[in-house]
């Protein structure tokens, strides 16, 4: 079994006079979720955007006729199972 280093020798006692609002510790990691919120965000905006041209997509195709359809080599059910699907689904 390898030896354990000991991390904390150095650390401070905790005082019990500090108030917890005047110690500023919380916001040392404020920095990486701002990181972490900003990766994100891409992947937010690109879904929003995919979202908004199913719905469009679908509202299209259903004002479709089946002259249309017939067409595109599709029918009224394929339309209506299609046209019944969220926004969400593939």
């Amino acid at each position: 079994m390898l030896p354990l280093k000991q991390v904390y020798q150095r650390k401070k006692p905790m005082s019990l006079t500090a108030h917890p609002s005047t110690h500023h510790s919380a916001f040392r990691f404020a920095p990486a979720v701002r990181a972490r919120r900003l990766r994100v965000w891409p992947f937010v905006v690109a879904t929003t955007v995919v979202w908004r041209q199913r719905r469009r997509t679908r509202q299209h195709f259903a004002t479709l006729d089946d002259r249309a359809l017939a067409d595109v080599g599709l029918t009224p059910a394929h339309q209506r199972s299609e046209c019944a699907k969220p926004f969400w689904e593939i």
